[in-house]
């Protein structure tokens, strides 16, 4: 009982010399929304936005009718987005409440543009998921859709073209990770996709080479052979390939060999195809050396042998 009681003297001691937890102050409900938009616009150039939010929680809160009200939300937004160690999952939703709220206000491309801002500051490396490039680059799209004259239409197309060389990256590591895991049904896909979807942004040099590497090695995948079979059993008007005669088994064999070896061959005509473009467009680089050296080794030497010896 003495140490509770000691303790317990211990912590009103420390709140009368005012060393305790500090609060924000309470704010005086009698005061009109444009003094609590001064107070908490003060706090905030002061850098109390812990104050600042307890000033504008109040005016959300007692006067969401008033003209100060959709400033008071953006100021929320900012709150958290200003601070010294910005919040912005906090930032985006206040943004995000602010859109909801006023969807025709004179500053909703401010909103907009911000609320992109908290995801394309929140972007990771290349390496990792690029869920928040994505969304970013979504919000800077609208806003251009809906605000093109707005003064942030600048800052945001340079902020798109940022968002579309991260994504383009991204694939393109994907790509390659795929090609050194043995992955090459996977990364044919991925970097196919890449060429097709960001031909502006992507490092052709690179996506050529691993494309020529992926179809260079390509073999037969399991979704090959179940679709072979598939056409195969429908060709024969069977819904299966279980009960094939010794003869159709036979015949099975060989039509099957017929299609790996055409399959294999188409792969390596493309792996060529690409180190060819890329000799032909990238001259004297280092990819276009090592897609010459894969030419020379796979037996095409026609307009190789002159670049490797420029």
């Amino acid at each position: 009982m003495k140490r509770i009681l000691t303790a317990l003297t211990l912590v009103a001691a420390l709140a009368g010399l005012g060393l305790g937890c500090k609060k924000p102050k309470a704010v005086d409900k009698g005061v009109t929304a444009a003094e609590l938009l001064a107070t908490a616009d003060k706090q905030m150039k002061k850098g109390d936005f812990n104050e600042a939010r307890v000033t504008l929680r109040h005016l959300e809160q007692y006067l969401p009718g008033s003209a100060e009200f959709p400033k008071a939300k953006l100021m929320l937004g900012d709150s958290f987005f200003f601070q010294s160690s910005p919040s912005y999952p906090e930032a985006e939703v206040e943004y995000a409440s602010f859109l909801n709220y006023f969807p025709r206000h004179e500053l909703r491309d401010y909103a907009m543009y911000h609320r992109a801002l908290c995801h394309f500051s929140s972007i990771e490396s290349a390496e990792r998921d690029q869920a928040e490039t994505r969304k970013a680059l979504a919000g800077f799209q609208q806003l251009l859709a809906e605000s093109p004259g707005s003064p942030y239409a600048g800052e945001t197309r340079a902020k798109i073209l940022q968002c579309w060389r991260r994504i383009a990256e991204h694939e393109l590591i994907v790509g390659v990770f795929y090609v050194n895991t043995y992955f090459y049904p996977g990364a044919e896909r991925r970097l196919k996709s890449l060429l097709e979807t960001y031909p502006d942004y992507v490092d052709r040099e690179r996506a050529y080479f691993y494309l020529g590497e992926a179809m260079r090695q390509r073999l037969l995948a399991d979704d090959d052979f179940t679709q072979f079979n598939k056409d195969y059993a429908a060709k024969l008007g069977k819904e299966d390939l279980k009960d094939l005669t010794k003869e159709q088994v036979e015949q099975y064999g060989k039509d099957f060999r017929a299609y790996s070896e055409a399959q294999i061959k188409g792969y390596r005509a493309e792996a060529k195809n690409y180190y060819q473009k890329l000799v032909e467009s990238y001259p004297g680089s280092e990819w276009a050396r090592r897609a010459a050296d894969r030419l020379i080794t796979m037996g095409t030497t026609a307009g190789v042998k002159e670049e490797l010896d420029s």
